[in-house]
C-alpha cells in the first residue's frame, strides 16, 4: 500500500465497521499477521515512526526547533512492534475473515506481489525526492499518456479519496494540539470547537496537497508497470470487497496514527523548553 494511502481513512471508519463486523467471523491473529505481511500494510504502519521522527510537521512547527529530544521521544512513542500489535488487536476485533482472505488472494498474486514490492520500496525512500521524481514523470505523461494520470486519480478515489484524507488530517491535528495544550506544552489557547473551525478553514489547501501528492506518488511507485497492469490494479481496488478492506485498513491506520500523535503530544513537556508550539 503506497505512502499516500496512510491518510486516506475517515475517523468514523472503525466505529462504523465494528457493528457490521460483529455478525461476521473475525480473522485470527496469525492470519491477520499474514495479511499485514502479504499486503505490505505492516510497512505502511511501521513507516509512521520515521515520518514522526523527521519532525513535528503535523503541528506546523519547525522540526529543527525540537532537536534530538524530539527524535528520541518520537522513536519511543511510535515503536514499530507496539503499532503492529495495536493494528492486530483492531483487525481481530473488526476485520472479517472473508475480507482478509480477499486481500491476501489479490496481493499474493504475481501482480499483487510486484505491487507490494514497489510500494514497500517507496516507503523507504525520501518522500520529497519521490514527489520530485513523480512530478517529472507526470509532466511527461501529460503529453504522452494522460489516460494513465486519470487511472491514478481513480485509484485514489477507490481507496478513500481526498475528502476522507482531509478529514483525517484535521482530526489528527485536533487530537495532537488538544493533547499538547492539556500537557502545558503549547501556548495555543483555543477550545476544541475553535481549533477545529480554524483547521477546517485550511481544508481546500490540504485537499489540493493530498490530490497532487497522490498522483505524483503513484506516478513514481508504478512507473515500471504497464498501462494494462495499472488498469488491472485500479479495477481490483474498485471491487466492493476490496473497498471494504481499505475502509477498515484506513480507519485502523488513522486510529493508530491519531493515538500515537496524541500520546506524543501529551509527553512534550518532558522535552526541552524549545518544544513550545
Amino acid at each position: 500500500m503506497s505512502f499516500e494511502r496512510f491518510m486516506a481513512g475517515a475517523a468514523v471508519a472503525v466505529a462504523t465497521l465494528c457493528f457490521g463486523a460483529a455478525v461476521a467471523v473475525a480473522a485470527d491473529r496469525e492470519t491477520s499477521r499474514e495479511f499485514l505481511e502479504t499486503t505490505g500494510f505492516d510497512v505502511a504502519i511501521t513507516s509512521m515512526q520515521q515520518t514522526a521522527m523527521n519532525g513535528p510537521g503535523i503541528a506546523g512547527a519547525d522540526p529543527d526547533a525540537f532537536g534530538s529530544e524530539w527524535v528520541r521521544l518520537a522513536e519511543e512513542v511510535f515503536d514499530p512492534d507496539a503499532m503492529i500489535e495495536q493494528t492486530l488487536d483492531m483487525m481481530e476485533a473488526i476485520m472479517p475473515q472473508d475480507l482478509v482472505d480477499h486481500g491476501i488472494a489479490f496481493y499474493e498474486s504475481p501482480l499483487g506481489t510486484r505491487l507490494v514490492a514497489a510500494e514497500n520500496a517507496a516507503q523507504n525512500m525520501d518522500h520529497e525526492r519521490q514527489l520530485a521524481e513523480g512530478e517529472m514523470i507526470v509532466t511527461r505523461l501529460v503529453e504522452e499518456n494522460p489516460a494513465r494520470i486519470k487511472e491514478f486519480r481513480l485509484m485514489t478515489e477507490a481507496i478513500g479519496g481526498a475528502e476522507s484524507s482531509v478529514k483525517a488530517v484535521i482530526e489528527i491535528q485536533v487530537r495532537y494540539l488538544m493533547s499538547a495544550m492539556a500537557a502545558g506544552a503549547s501556548d495555543i489557547r483555543f477550545s476544541e470547537d475553535e481549533l477545529r473551525e480554524m483547521l477546517s478553514a485550511q481544508a481546500p489547501r490540504i485537499r489540493e496537497t493530498v490530490e497532487t501528492s497522490s498522483v505524483l506518488g503513484s506516478a513514481y511507485v508504478y512507473q515500471d508497470f504497464s498501462d494494462a497492469e495499472v488498469v488491472a490494479y485500479r479495477e481490483a481496488l474498485q471491487e466492493p470487497n476490496m473497498q471494504q478492506v481499505y475502509e477498515i485498513l484506513n480507519g485502523i491506520q488513522f486510529e493508530v496514527m491519531g493515538d500515537r500523535y496524541e500520546t506524543l503530544a501529551s509527553r512534550l513537556a518532558e522535552l526541552a523548553p524549545q518544544t513550545d508550539i
